[in-house]
């Protein structure tokens, strides 16, 4: 009866370690000396910018994207990478009448940091401009995009 009550005992045990483990974990701080991306989002349309998905696989956001840019309003992001090689990040915005903004930015240590990839999609995507300017690359990235109308 003993070895019965300490079996349950120890799958239960398991079983709630299991469980509380992911919410008591943490990412790994980024090291201060690690590569960044910090952007600046800058809607100056009359259209407000809803957040549909934002990517960063290799490292951990440190002032997330907005779920809602206003128009004529600027938002800024920030990410870090533990990762010395470098990183890249996706941010995507709807806009109205189906139409998304991708933003790009890429600072990987073997080549130059770049926007490559940032585009307008969907049916109604001649409504919309973005423009892409890096200031400073890898390993502190510094870039702005700007999403006008044509």
């Amino acid at each position: 009866m003993k070895y019965r009550t300490r079996a349950v005992a120890a799958a239960a045990l398991s079983v709630a370690a299991t469980l509380t483990a992911p919410a008591a974990a943490t990412a790994d701080p980024v090291p201060p000396d690690g590569p960044t991306i910090t952007v600046t989002i800058n809607n100056e349309t009359d259209a407000p910018m809803v957040l549909t998905s934002a990517d960063n696989p290799y490292g951990s956001w440190v002032d997330e994207p907005a779920t809602v840019v206003p128009a004529g309003s600027t938002e800024t992001v920030s990410a870090g990478s533990t990762d010395r090689r470098g990183f890249g990040i996706q941010i995507d915005y709807t806009m109205p009448g189906d139409a998304t903004v991708a933003l790009f930015a890429n600072n990987y240590g073997t080549g130059v940091a770049n926007g490559d990839g940032t585009h307008i999609e969907g049916v109604n995507r001649h409504e919309f401009a973005v423009a892409t300017t890096v200031e400073d690359g890898y390993p502190f990235m510094t870039a702005d995009f700007t999403v006008t109308r044509p």
